[in-house]
Protein backbone atom coordinates (compact mmCIF):
# COMPACT_ATOMS: atom_id res chain seq x y z
CA UNK A 1 0.00 0.00 0.00
CA UNK A 2 1.20 3.42 -0.94
CA UNK A 3 2.03 6.15 2.04
CA UNK A 4 -1.46 8.44 0.33
CA UNK A 5 -3.48 5.02 0.54
CA UNK A 6 -2.35 5.16 4.25
CA UNK A 7 -2.74 8.49 5.43
CA UNK A 8 -6.54 8.19 2.94
CA UNK A 9 -7.06 5.52 5.37
CA UNK A 10 -5.84 7.41 8.63
CA UNK A 11 -8.54 10.14 8.05
CA UNK A 12 -11.52 8.10 7.48
CA UNK A 13 -13.53 8.67 10.86
CA UNK A 14 -15.10 5.19 11.13
CA UNK A 15 -12.33 3.36 11.03
CA UNK A 16 -10.32 6.09 13.06
CA UNK A 17 -12.94 5.55 15.88
CA UNK A 18 -12.80 1.77 15.53
CA UNK A 19 -9.42 1.61 15.99
CA UNK A 20 -9.74 4.16 19.12
CA UNK A 21 -12.01 1.69 20.69
CA UNK A 22 -9.78 -1.42 20.03
CA UNK A 23 -6.58 0.59 21.32
CA UNK A 24 -9.10 1.31 24.57
CA UNK A 25 -9.51 -2.11 25.23
CA UNK A 26 -6.13 -2.62 24.95
CA UNK A 27 -4.94 0.27 27.50
CA UNK A 28 -7.88 -0.71 29.79
CA UNK A 29 -6.73 -4.18 30.51
CA UNK A 30 -2.72 -3.50 30.94
CA UNK A 31 -3.93 -0.63 32.92
CA UNK A 32 -6.26 -3.15 35.21
CA UNK A 33 -2.88 -5.75 35.24
CA UNK A 34 -0.60 -2.94 36.17
CA UNK A 35 -3.14 -1.68 39.25
CA UNK A 36 -3.19 -5.30 40.16
CA UNK A 37 0.04 -6.24 40.32
CA UNK A 38 0.79 -3.25 42.22
CA UNK A 39 -1.42 -4.01 45.10
CA UNK A 40 -0.25 -7.51 45.19
CA UNK A 41 3.05 -6.73 45.52
CA UNK A 42 2.28 -3.46 47.72
CA UNK A 43 -0.48 -2.98 50.55
CA UNK A 44 -1.54 0.61 50.10
CA UNK A 45 -2.16 1.52 53.48
CA UNK A 46 -4.39 4.67 52.70
CA UNK A 47 -7.49 5.01 50.40
CA UNK A 48 -5.96 7.86 49.20
CA UNK A 49 -3.03 5.88 47.35
CA UNK A 50 -5.31 3.77 45.88
CA UNK A 51 -6.89 6.70 43.95
CA UNK A 52 -3.93 8.57 43.30
CA UNK A 53 -2.31 4.75 41.54
CA UNK A 54 -5.47 4.58 39.41
CA UNK A 55 -5.02 8.50 38.57
CA UNK A 56 -1.46 7.51 37.63
CA UNK A 57 -2.44 4.76 35.51
CA UNK A 58 -5.27 6.55 33.70
CA UNK A 59 -3.64 9.45 33.09
CA UNK A 60 -0.44 7.15 31.31
CA UNK A 61 -3.21 5.47 29.52
CA UNK A 62 -4.30 8.56 27.82
CA UNK A 63 -1.37 10.13 27.17
CA UNK A 64 0.04 6.62 25.62
CA UNK A 65 -3.72 6.17 23.32
CA UNK A 66 -2.69 9.21 21.21
CA UNK A 67 0.85 8.03 20.75
CA UNK A 68 -0.91 4.66 19.80
CA UNK A 69 -3.46 5.68 17.85
CA UNK A 70 -0.70 7.59 15.16
CA UNK A 71 0.92 4.22 14.91
CA UNK A 72 1.28 3.18 10.70
CA UNK A 73 -1.97 0.63 10.00
CA UNK A 74 -2.24 -0.89 6.58
CA UNK A 75 -5.71 -0.17 4.89
CA UNK A 76 -6.82 -4.09 5.29
CA UNK A 77 -5.93 -3.76 8.79
CA UNK A 78 -7.90 -0.44 9.33
CA UNK A 79 -10.84 -2.34 7.50
CA UNK A 80 -10.94 -5.51 9.55
CA UNK A 81 -10.76 -3.57 12.86
CA UNK A 82 -13.32 -1.60 11.61
CA UNK A 83 -15.35 -4.81 10.56
CA UNK A 84 -14.65 -6.39 14.63
CA UNK A 85 -16.10 -2.93 16.11
CA UNK A 86 -19.48 -3.48 13.59
CA UNK A 87 -19.62 -6.84 14.48
CA UNK A 88 -19.14 -5.60 18.03
CA UNK A 89 -22.30 -3.96 18.13
CA UNK A 90 -24.56 -6.73 16.70
CA UNK A 91 -26.83 -9.80 18.04
CA UNK A 92 -25.44 -13.22 17.11
CA UNK A 93 -28.85 -13.45 14.39
CA UNK A 94 -27.82 -10.26 12.48
CA UNK A 95 -24.17 -11.91 12.22
CA UNK A 96 -25.37 -14.67 10.75
CA UNK A 97 -27.31 -12.87 8.32
CA UNK A 98 -24.44 -10.50 7.24
CA UNK A 99 -22.45 -13.77 7.65
CA UNK A 100 -21.78 -13.78 4.04
CA UNK A 101 -20.88 -10.09 3.44
CA UNK A 102 -18.18 -10.24 6.16
CA UNK A 103 -16.67 -13.28 4.90
CA UNK A 104 -16.19 -12.22 1.62
CA UNK A 105 -14.46 -8.54 3.25
CA UNK A 106 -12.13 -11.04 5.24
CA UNK A 107 -11.56 -13.40 2.13
CA UNK A 108 -7.37 -13.65 1.25
CA UNK A 109 -6.69 -11.00 4.05
CA UNK A 110 -7.33 -13.16 7.52
CA UNK A 111 -7.94 -16.02 8.91
CA UNK A 112 -10.77 -15.60 10.56
CA UNK A 113 -12.38 -15.89 7.43
CA UNK A 114 -12.55 -19.80 7.84
CA UNK A 115 -13.25 -19.27 11.93
CA UNK A 116 -16.21 -17.11 11.07
CA UNK A 117 -17.89 -19.84 8.79
CA UNK A 118 -17.09 -22.30 11.80
CA UNK A 119 -18.54 -20.26 14.39
CA UNK A 120 -21.67 -20.32 11.91
CA UNK A 121 -21.54 -24.14 12.12
CA UNK A 122 -21.58 -24.17 15.87
CA UNK A 123 -23.90 -22.09 16.37
CA UNK A 124 -26.76 -24.27 15.05
CA UNK A 125 -25.93 -26.54 17.11
CA UNK A 126 -26.03 -24.83 20.52
CA UNK A 127 -28.91 -23.78 22.11
CA UNK A 128 -30.45 -20.37 21.66
CA UNK A 129 -29.15 -19.56 25.83
CA UNK A 130 -25.73 -20.18 24.54
CA UNK A 131 -25.49 -18.12 21.23
CA UNK A 132 -24.41 -15.01 23.30
CA UNK A 133 -21.81 -16.88 25.08
CA UNK A 134 -19.99 -18.28 21.86
CA UNK A 135 -20.24 -14.54 19.92
CA UNK A 136 -18.10 -13.13 23.41
CA UNK A 137 -15.75 -15.80 22.66
CA UNK A 138 -15.52 -15.53 18.97
CA UNK A 139 -14.91 -11.61 19.50
CA UNK A 140 -12.33 -12.30 21.96
CA UNK A 141 -10.17 -14.50 19.59
CA UNK A 142 -10.96 -12.27 16.72
CA UNK A 143 -9.05 -9.24 18.93
CA UNK A 144 -6.37 -11.20 19.74
CA UNK A 145 -5.97 -12.30 15.83
CA UNK A 146 -6.08 -8.43 14.83
CA UNK A 147 -3.41 -7.95 18.15
CA UNK A 148 -0.59 -10.35 16.67
CA UNK A 149 -1.09 -9.60 13.33
CA UNK A 150 -1.55 -5.98 12.94
CA UNK A 151 -0.58 -4.20 16.00
CA UNK A 152 2.76 -5.71 16.69
CA UNK A 153 4.74 -2.10 16.62
CA UNK A 154 1.71 -0.85 19.48
CA UNK A 155 2.10 -3.82 21.76
CA UNK A 156 6.00 -3.23 21.63
CA UNK A 157 6.08 0.61 22.18
CA UNK A 158 3.31 -0.95 25.16
CA UNK A 159 5.40 -2.93 27.10
CA UNK A 160 8.37 -1.04 26.86
CA UNK A 161 6.47 2.00 28.03
CA UNK A 162 4.54 0.24 30.54
CA UNK A 163 7.94 -1.24 32.48
CA UNK A 164 8.88 2.16 32.54
CA UNK A 165 5.44 3.51 34.26
CA UNK A 166 5.89 0.16 36.91
CA UNK A 167 9.44 1.15 38.00
CA UNK A 168 7.81 5.13 38.60
CA UNK A 169 5.08 3.88 40.24
CA UNK A 170 6.74 1.39 43.03
CA UNK A 171 9.38 4.89 43.13
CA UNK A 172 6.57 7.30 43.98
CA UNK A 173 4.95 4.94 46.50
CA UNK A 174 8.11 4.59 48.42
CA UNK A 175 8.17 8.47 48.10
CA UNK A 176 4.74 9.13 49.05
CA UNK A 177 4.72 6.77 52.25
CA UNK A 178 7.51 8.36 53.50
CA UNK A 179 5.93 11.70 53.21
CA UNK A 180 3.31 10.34 54.97
CA UNK A 181 5.28 9.66 57.74
CA UNK A 182 6.17 13.31 57.63
CA UNK A 183 2.95 15.24 57.05
CA UNK A 184 0.21 12.76 58.22
CA UNK A 185 -3.18 12.72 55.98
CA UNK A 186 -6.22 11.86 56.27
CA UNK A 187 -8.27 13.10 53.15
CA UNK A 188 -8.29 11.80 49.60
CA UNK A 189 -6.95 15.21 48.83
CA UNK A 190 -4.12 15.35 50.61
CA UNK A 191 -2.59 12.33 50.19
CA UNK A 192 -3.10 12.64 46.55
CA UNK A 193 -0.88 16.17 46.95
CA UNK A 194 1.76 13.86 48.92
CA UNK A 195 1.58 11.25 45.96
CA UNK A 196 2.50 14.35 43.46
CA UNK A 197 5.32 15.71 45.79
CA UNK A 198 7.06 12.21 46.05
CA UNK A 199 9.48 12.59 43.66
CA UNK A 200 12.18 10.63 44.81
CA UNK A 201 12.89 7.35 46.93
CA UNK A 202 14.63 7.99 50.28
CA UNK A 203 17.75 6.39 52.05
CA UNK A 204 17.60 4.53 55.40
CA UNK A 205 19.76 7.35 56.69
CA UNK A 206 18.08 10.40 54.97
CA UNK A 207 14.39 8.77 56.27
CA UNK A 208 16.00 8.79 59.98
CA UNK A 209 16.82 12.37 59.84
CA UNK A 210 13.66 13.83 59.28
CA UNK A 211 11.94 11.64 61.27
CA UNK A 212 13.85 12.36 64.13
CA UNK A 213 12.90 16.66 63.40
CA UNK A 214 9.30 15.10 63.04
CA UNK A 215 9.30 13.99 66.18
CA UNK A 216 10.83 16.63 67.38
CA UNK A 217 8.04 18.95 66.28
CA UNK A 218 5.47 16.74 67.94
CA UNK A 219 7.02 17.39 71.01
CA UNK A 220 7.02 21.35 70.42
CA UNK A 221 3.64 23.01 71.09
CA UNK A 222 4.76 26.49 70.41
CA UNK A 223 6.22 25.84 67.32
CA UNK A 224 3.17 23.62 66.11
CA UNK A 225 0.69 26.61 67.59
CA UNK A 226 2.58 29.55 65.52
CA UNK A 227 2.29 27.51 62.64
CA UNK A 228 -1.62 27.41 63.13
CA UNK A 229 -1.41 31.21 63.94
CA UNK A 230 0.24 32.34 61.08
CA UNK A 231 -1.87 30.14 58.95
CA UNK A 232 -5.20 31.47 60.40
CA UNK A 233 -3.76 35.04 59.96
CA UNK A 234 -2.65 34.30 56.51
CA UNK A 235 -5.81 32.80 55.54
CA UNK A 236 -7.49 36.06 57.40
CA UNK A 237 -5.35 38.03 54.98
CA UNK A 238 -6.69 36.98 52.28
CA UNK A 239 -10.25 36.92 52.31
CA UNK A 240 -12.21 39.60 50.61
CA UNK A 241 -13.54 40.28 46.90
CA UNK A 242 -11.02 39.12 44.51
CA UNK A 243 -9.24 42.25 42.52
CA UNK A 244 -7.44 41.71 38.83
CA UNK A 245 -4.67 44.09 38.76
CA UNK A 246 -2.43 43.57 35.20
CA UNK A 247 1.12 44.65 35.66
CA UNK A 248 3.77 44.96 33.03
CA UNK A 249 7.01 43.01 33.37
CA UNK A 250 6.12 41.11 36.73
CA UNK A 251 6.66 37.07 35.32
CA UNK A 252 9.87 35.97 34.02
CA UNK A 253 8.49 32.35 31.61
CA UNK A 254 10.73 29.45 32.31
CA UNK A 255 11.58 27.32 29.80
CA UNK A 256 13.40 23.89 29.88
CA UNK A 257 17.19 23.89 28.97
CA UNK A 258 17.61 23.08 24.97
CA UNK A 259 20.23 20.46 26.28
CA UNK A 260 18.68 17.52 25.48
CA UNK A 261 19.99 15.56 28.45
CA UNK A 262 17.18 13.26 30.14
CA UNK A 263 14.31 11.71 28.38
CA UNK A 264 10.88 12.51 29.27
CA UNK A 265 8.52 11.01 26.82
CA UNK A 266 7.28 9.84 23.42
CA UNK A 267 6.81 12.15 20.50
CA UNK A 268 6.73 13.12 16.70
CA UNK A 269 9.69 14.30 14.71
CA UNK A 270 12.49 13.27 12.21
CA UNK A 271 15.67 13.37 14.77
CA UNK A 272 17.62 9.58 14.01
CA UNK A 273 19.45 9.85 16.80
CA UNK A 274 16.33 9.62 19.11
CA UNK A 275 14.67 6.87 17.07
CA UNK A 276 12.13 4.23 18.97
CA UNK A 277 13.25 1.10 18.42
CA UNK A 278 9.38 0.17 16.69
CA UNK A 279 10.03 2.98 14.18
CA UNK A 280 12.82 1.27 12.92
CA UNK A 281 10.85 -1.87 12.43
CA UNK A 282 9.24 -0.10 9.25
CA UNK A 283 12.56 -0.47 7.50
CA UNK A 284 12.99 -4.12 7.61
CA UNK A 285 9.87 -4.54 5.00
CA UNK A 286 10.43 -2.97 1.27
CA UNK A 287 5.84 -2.79 1.85
CA UNK A 288 6.23 -0.28 5.30
CA UNK A 289 10.12 1.29 3.69
CA UNK A 290 8.16 3.99 1.80
CA UNK A 291 6.15 4.80 4.90
CA UNK A 292 9.51 5.41 6.90
CA UNK A 293 10.83 7.68 4.48
CA UNK A 294 7.48 9.67 4.16
CA UNK A 295 7.03 9.84 7.93
CA UNK A 296 10.42 10.93 8.07
CA UNK A 297 10.26 13.93 5.99
CA UNK A 298 6.60 14.89 7.53
CA UNK A 299 8.63 14.49 10.89
CA UNK A 300 6.23 11.68 12.06
CA UNK A 301 8.19 9.23 13.37
CA UNK A 302 8.10 8.41 16.63
CA UNK A 303 11.83 9.58 18.57
CA UNK A 304 12.26 10.21 22.28
CA UNK A 305 11.09 13.44 24.03
CA UNK A 306 14.09 14.99 25.92
CA UNK A 307 14.66 17.85 27.70
CA UNK A 308 17.48 19.63 29.84
CA UNK A 309 17.30 19.30 33.41
CA UNK A 310 17.61 22.62 34.94
CA UNK A 311 15.53 25.36 33.50
CA UNK A 312 16.69 28.60 31.72
CA UNK A 313 14.89 32.19 31.72
CA UNK A 314 12.37 32.90 29.14
CA UNK A 315 11.03 36.11 27.99
CA UNK A 316 9.50 38.70 30.57
CA UNK A 317 5.55 38.90 30.08
CA UNK A 318 2.31 40.08 31.82
CA UNK A 319 0.46 38.70 33.85
CA UNK A 320 -2.76 39.18 35.28
CA UNK A 321 -2.21 39.07 39.65
CA UNK A 322 -5.14 38.16 41.77
CA UNK A 323 -4.67 39.90 45.31
CA UNK A 324 -6.92 38.61 47.14
CA UNK A 325 -8.57 35.29 47.18
CA UNK A 326 -12.86 34.71 47.68
CA UNK A 327 -14.36 33.78 51.20
CA UNK A 328 -14.48 30.53 50.13
CA UNK A 329 -10.98 29.98 49.63
CA UNK A 330 -8.07 28.12 52.25
CA UNK A 331 -6.19 30.94 52.24
CA UNK A 332 -3.25 31.88 50.41
CA UNK A 333 0.32 30.34 49.80
CA UNK A 334 3.46 30.63 52.15
CA UNK A 335 6.79 32.17 50.87
CA UNK A 336 9.20 31.20 54.20
CA UNK A 337 13.07 33.15 54.49
CA UNK A 338 14.82 30.85 56.92
CA UNK A 339 17.93 33.07 58.08
CA UNK A 340 20.84 30.56 57.65
CA UNK A 341 23.51 33.19 58.60
CA UNK A 342 26.18 30.98 61.16
CA UNK A 343 24.23 32.80 64.19
CA UNK A 344 21.39 30.63 63.69
CA UNK A 345 23.46 27.31 63.70
CA UNK A 346 22.53 25.15 66.76
CA UNK A 347 18.90 25.54 68.20
CA UNK A 348 17.58 28.19 66.36
CA UNK A 349 18.30 25.94 62.81
CA UNK A 350 16.17 23.17 64.45
CA UNK A 351 13.65 25.37 65.40
CA UNK A 352 13.27 26.86 62.10
CA UNK A 353 13.36 23.71 60.08
CA UNK A 354 10.39 22.48 62.36
CA UNK A 355 8.88 25.34 62.17
CA UNK A 356 8.92 25.27 57.89
CA UNK A 357 7.97 21.04 58.28
CA UNK A 358 4.73 22.11 60.34
CA UNK A 359 3.86 24.75 57.48
CA UNK A 360 4.21 22.47 55.22
CA UNK A 361 1.39 20.18 56.88
CA UNK A 362 -0.74 23.44 57.39
CA UNK A 363 -0.23 23.74 53.31
CA UNK A 364 -1.19 20.42 52.69
CA UNK A 365 -4.54 20.35 54.83
CA UNK A 366 -5.58 23.21 53.39
CA UNK A 367 -4.11 22.76 49.79
CA UNK A 368 -1.64 25.40 49.81
CA UNK A 369 1.49 25.94 48.02
CA UNK A 370 4.94 26.72 50.19
CA UNK A 371 8.13 28.12 48.82
CA UNK A 372 11.25 27.73 51.05
CA UNK A 373 14.02 30.49 50.50
CA UNK A 374 16.93 30.21 52.63
CA UNK A 375 19.28 33.22 53.05
CA UNK A 376 22.60 34.46 53.83
CA UNK A 377 25.11 36.15 51.68
CA UNK A 378 22.77 34.44 48.84
CA UNK A 379 19.29 33.32 48.38
CA UNK A 380 18.37 29.69 47.20
CA UNK A 381 14.64 28.87 46.70
CA UNK A 382 13.01 25.49 47.27
CA UNK A 383 8.86 24.82 45.99
CA UNK A 384 8.47 22.23 48.97
CA UNK A 385 4.71 21.17 47.88
CA UNK A 386 5.55 20.81 43.97
CA UNK A 387 6.39 17.89 41.57
CA UNK A 388 9.70 17.44 43.24
CA UNK A 389 8.44 18.54 47.01
CA UNK A 390 10.09 15.41 48.53
CA UNK A 391 13.55 16.13 46.89
CA UNK A 392 13.46 19.99 47.86
CA UNK A 393 12.39 19.36 51.48
CA UNK A 394 15.32 16.45 51.62
CA UNK A 395 17.33 19.10 50.28
CA UNK A 396 16.40 22.13 52.27
CA UNK A 397 16.02 20.11 55.69
CA UNK A 398 19.29 18.48 55.17
CA UNK A 399 21.43 21.87 54.73
CA UNK A 400 23.53 23.06 57.74
CA UNK A 401 23.42 26.98 58.59
CA UNK A 402 26.25 29.09 58.24
CA UNK A 403 27.88 32.60 56.34
CA UNK A 404 26.42 36.05 56.79
CA UNK A 405 23.16 37.83 56.73
CA UNK A 406 21.78 39.53 53.95
CA UNK A 407 18.10 40.40 54.29
CA UNK A 408 17.59 42.81 52.31
CA UNK A 409 18.67 40.59 48.95
CA UNK A 410 16.11 37.82 51.26
CA UNK A 411 13.05 40.35 50.39
CA UNK A 412 14.30 41.37 47.31
CA UNK A 413 13.89 37.76 45.56
CA UNK A 414 10.68 37.07 48.17
CA UNK A 415 9.02 39.68 46.30
CA UNK A 416 10.07 38.67 42.87
CA UNK A 417 8.35 35.61 43.68
CA UNK A 418 5.33 37.59 44.52
CA UNK A 419 4.99 38.23 41.16
CA UNK A 420 4.56 34.06 40.07
CA UNK A 421 0.48 34.05 39.49
CA UNK A 422 1.28 31.09 41.93
CA UNK A 423 2.32 33.12 45.14
CA UNK A 424 0.13 36.87 44.03
CA UNK A 425 -1.87 36.19 47.14
CA UNK A 426 1.42 34.68 49.27
CA UNK A 427 2.40 35.72 52.86
CA UNK A 428 5.78 36.27 53.33
CA UNK A 429 7.55 34.64 56.88
CA UNK A 430 11.19 35.77 57.41
CA UNK A 431 12.56 33.19 60.27
CA UNK A 432 15.55 35.11 61.53
CA UNK A 433 17.71 36.11 64.62
CA UNK A 434 16.93 39.83 63.19
CA UNK A 435 20.26 40.48 64.06
CA UNK A 436 20.64 42.53 60.77
CA UNK A 437 20.14 46.24 59.88
CA UNK A 438 16.98 48.06 58.93
CA UNK A 439 15.26 47.41 55.05
CA UNK A 440 16.75 50.00 53.24
CA UNK A 441 16.81 51.02 49.10
CA UNK A 442 15.00 48.27 46.62
CA UNK A 443 14.82 45.84 48.98
CA UNK A 444 12.10 48.47 51.28
CA UNK A 445 10.49 50.16 47.68
CA UNK A 446 9.51 46.40 47.05
CA UNK A 447 8.42 45.61 50.06
CA UNK A 448 6.71 48.62 50.54
CA UNK A 449 4.95 48.09 47.08
CA UNK A 450 3.44 44.64 47.33
CA UNK A 451 2.06 45.34 50.96
CA UNK A 452 0.24 47.81 49.14
CA UNK A 453 -1.09 45.08 46.85
CA UNK A 454 -2.20 43.38 49.66
CA UNK A 455 0.85 41.48 50.76
CA UNK A 456 1.72 40.32 54.68
CA UNK A 457 4.97 39.93 56.08
CA UNK A 458 5.84 38.06 59.32
CA UNK A 459 8.51 37.95 61.30
CA UNK A 460 9.28 34.96 63.32
CA UNK A 461 12.38 36.24 65.91
CA UNK A 462 14.26 33.77 67.45
CA UNK A 463 16.56 35.73 69.30
CA UNK A 464 16.06 38.70 72.32
CA UNK A 465 18.93 40.37 70.27
CA UNK A 466 17.00 40.94 67.23
CA UNK A 467 16.61 44.77 65.78
CA UNK A 468 13.61 46.25 66.96
CA UNK A 469 13.65 48.32 64.04
CA UNK A 470 14.09 45.57 61.71
CA UNK A 471 11.23 43.58 63.31
CA UNK A 472 8.90 47.27 62.96
CA UNK A 473 8.96 47.41 59.41
CA UNK A 474 7.14 44.13 59.03
CA UNK A 475 3.30 43.50 59.43
CA UNK A 476 3.36 40.72 62.96
CA UNK A 477 6.23 39.86 65.03
CA UNK A 478 6.20 36.39 66.21
CA UNK A 479 8.84 35.89 69.16
CA UNK A 480 9.82 32.23 69.79
CA UNK A 481 11.98 31.17 72.31
CA UNK A 482 15.37 30.04 71.69
CA UNK A 483 17.27 30.45 74.78
CA UNK A 484 17.77 27.39 77.36
CA UNK A 485 15.31 28.49 79.67
CA UNK A 486 12.90 28.75 76.70
CA UNK A 487 13.83 25.08 75.65
CA UNK A 488 13.49 23.98 79.24
CA UNK A 489 9.97 25.56 79.67
CA UNK A 490 8.71 24.40 75.92
CA UNK A 491 9.77 21.09 76.17
CA UNK A 492 8.43 20.39 79.84
CA UNK A 493 4.80 22.30 78.53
Amino acid sequence: MSPPDNERARQDPDQQQALKHLLGRVLARQQSALVGRIRQERRLHHEGLNHALEREVAGWGERLHAVLQNQPLSAAARREISLLEQCREMTPAELLADLDAIRLQLKGHSPMEGELKQFAERLDSLPVGQHDGALATLLEQWQQSVEQRHLAAQLALLDEQRAELLSELFRRLDGAESLHRLIPAEDLGEVGRLWDMADVPLSKKQMSGLLQLAQWLEKQGAIRSLAEQIGRMAKASSRGPRRRVKEKAVAIEERPSPLPEEVVGVQQGKDLGRLLAVATSLLSSEELELLFFKQLIDAQLLIYQMQGKSPRAGKVKPVFRHRRADLEDNGGPFILCIDTSASMAGHPERCAKALALALMRVAVRENRDCRVMIFSTGVTAFDLLGGQGLSQARDFLGYRFHGGTDINRCIEAACDGLAEEAFANADVVVVSDFIAPRLQGEALAKLEGARRRGNRFHGVSLSREGNPALLDQLDHRWPLETTLLGRVRSESA
